[in-house]
């Protein structure tokens, strides 16, 4: 056992006292967000606090469907036109009414080059915002867009608000119509948030403080001496045997929606070849991953969609481990039995590390010498666009669209310097007949015509392997058994504290 794991466990088990009585609701989280303004926000902590306070039109619910949320409902009436109806008698923490008027300035400032919103090329798209009256918006599209009920997931900001020049308020002290109001941030590791009084569904019981901690060990000691209630996500599973072990802590393991994946560079000579990415896919040992990396906290991926995903292909063909098989296709590929050397690359997070460390021992066993090479993480995005790579280990999440599909292997993403280098499609894959499918998909808004387009695109993908989907990874929540009412969300979603409370 790792000398660091083994201190954790130990102290974990060795001290079972409570330090503080507290009269807030605490939980803790690994890294600061940048803003709180959901118009401005990257990281996914920013996103999940933001949403607590600045909520949208639509939420994503357990199954990965955009459902209303402050609006009351929503139907496309042709394929470049959406209209919401928003619930009447919704307000601002500020006592101000949601109109229609809100809805519209808040997507037109991300729209505005002023603002300087991360997120305007994504919504391009949209042509014009309308408020005919006060309860109902008209989005008009550029061209058609069947997943834009789970864009209009973008929290919502009183007009007055969505002015660029205060940006730096917004930042720190949004006014949003969700379950909570800003009580005190800085910018700084520990946001307060207070009940909003004027909350649709009622406020919340506890307030409620978010504690940056980044030392994992240090979280887990925090929520075992009491000083934090809960923590949802950014769990090592290694740690998950350990953490079972305390009476007073509950650890709850729940569907996920991010997936790990093996990227392939389809632009390296080894690597472009359909028969080492299949002998690849039958060496590693996936089961074995999750069973002895991730404790059980992980489910073998055969999509980037997880089954009971409403696109899910059930009967996508699967590769299953085989090395007699994956020697053969080596054969095929070097009938000469040329060495082949390969390296991967991955962040400097150990875990991460470890798994890629279990990816080399594996493929070793069919004769693949893989070097592991980790990096830190922006050098590694910085590889990765630019195609300086051969494999690499990376993770998407959330998975909740199925228009990832396009993202991830439309010929379209891939990275470049006229796009910035932005773009999902690192692996520099190329299918004329997928890109087809992936942008009609995409244009469609009837759900079960989606279904079946994504259907066959996730044959393509299986097929063509332009990554090999390794884990859907769990979520994992440790609450302290003195709260209840906080549920694991497979997206990561927060929202599930504004109905907690604690019991003494």
């Amino acid at each position: 056992m790792p000398l660091r794991l083994a201190i954790v466990l130990v102290t974990l088990v060795a001290s079972c006292t409570r330090d503080d009585v507290h009269d807030r609701l605490t939980i803790a989280i690994e890294s600061v967000p940048e803003t709180l303004d959901r118009r401005m926000a990257l990281s996914q902590n920013a996103m999940r606090v933001a949403q607590l306070v600045t909520p949208g039109l639509t939420r994503i619910d357990e199954d990965g469907r955009a459902v209303p949320d402050l609006a009351l409902a929503f139907e496309a009436v042709d394929d470049r036109t959406w209209i919401f109806k928003l619930r009447p008698g919704i307000f601002f923490s500020d006592g101000s009414p949601l109109r229609a008027r809100d809805v519209r300035a808040t997507f037109h400032s991300v729209l505005d080059p002023a603002l300087g919103s991360p997120h305007r090329g994504g919504y391009s798209y949209i042509a014009d915002v309308e408020a005919p009256d006060e309860l109902t918006v008209v989005f008009r599209l550029r061209e058609p867009f069947g997943a834009f009920p789970v864009d209009a997931g973008l929290g919502i900001l009183p007009e007055r608000l969505t002015d660029p020049a205060r940006r730096d308020e917004v930042r720190l002290r949004p006014i949003g119509a969700g379950p909570y109001v800003v009580e005190h941030w800085d910018g700084e590791s520990e946001i307060r948030l207070a009940p909003n009084a004027h909350y649709h569904l009622g406020p919340p019981r506890e307030a409620l403080t978010i504690r940056t901690v980044r030392d994992e060990t240090t979280r887990i000691l925090e929520l075992r001496k009491g000083r934090v209630h809960a923590l949802l996500g950014a769990i090592t599973p290694a740690l998950l045997p350990g953490l079972r072990r305390l009476d007073h802590l509950e650890v709850t393991v729940a569907p996920g929606a991010g997936v790990s994946y093996l990227l392939f560079n389809h632009e390296d000579p080894i690597l472009a070849r359909r028969e080492v990415r299949e002998a690849i896919a039958l060496a590693v040992d996936r089961e074995a991953l999750a069973r002895h990396k991730f404790k059980g906290a992980a489910r073998v991926a055969h999509s980037l969609l997880r089954e009971g995903h409403w696109a899910y292909a059930p009967d996508v063909p699967t590769w299953e481990r085989d090395l007699d098989e994956a020697r053969a296709r080596l054969r095929q590929a070097f009938p000469g039995g040329e060495p082949i050397r390969l390296t991967l690359k991955t962040s400097t997070d150990r875990f991460r590390r470890s798994v890629a460390l279990a990816l080399k021992a594996q493929l070793a066993e069919v004769g693949i010498d893989v070097v592991v090479q980790s990096l830190e993480w922006g050098t590694l995005m910085g590889d990765l666009k630019r195609g300086n790579f051969q494999l690499a280990t990376l993770k998407w999440t959330p998975v909740i669209d199925p228009d990832i599909l396009r993202l991830a292997y439309h010929s379209g993403s891939i990275p470049t310097a006229e796009s910035g280098w932005g773009g999902g499609n690192r692996g520099r894959y190329r299918n004329p007949e997928l890109d087809a499918i992936l942008m009609e998909a995409r244009q469609r808004s009837d759900l079960e015509e989606r279904r079946a387009l994504y259907v066959r695109a996730q044959h393509i993908v299986a097929h063509d392997l332009p990554a090999l989907p390794l884990l859907h990874e769990e979520s994992i929540g440790v609450v302290s058994r003195s709260v209840r009412g906080i549920r694991v969300d497979p997206q990561g979603s927060l929202r599930s504290l504004a109905q907690a409370w604690r019991v003494q």
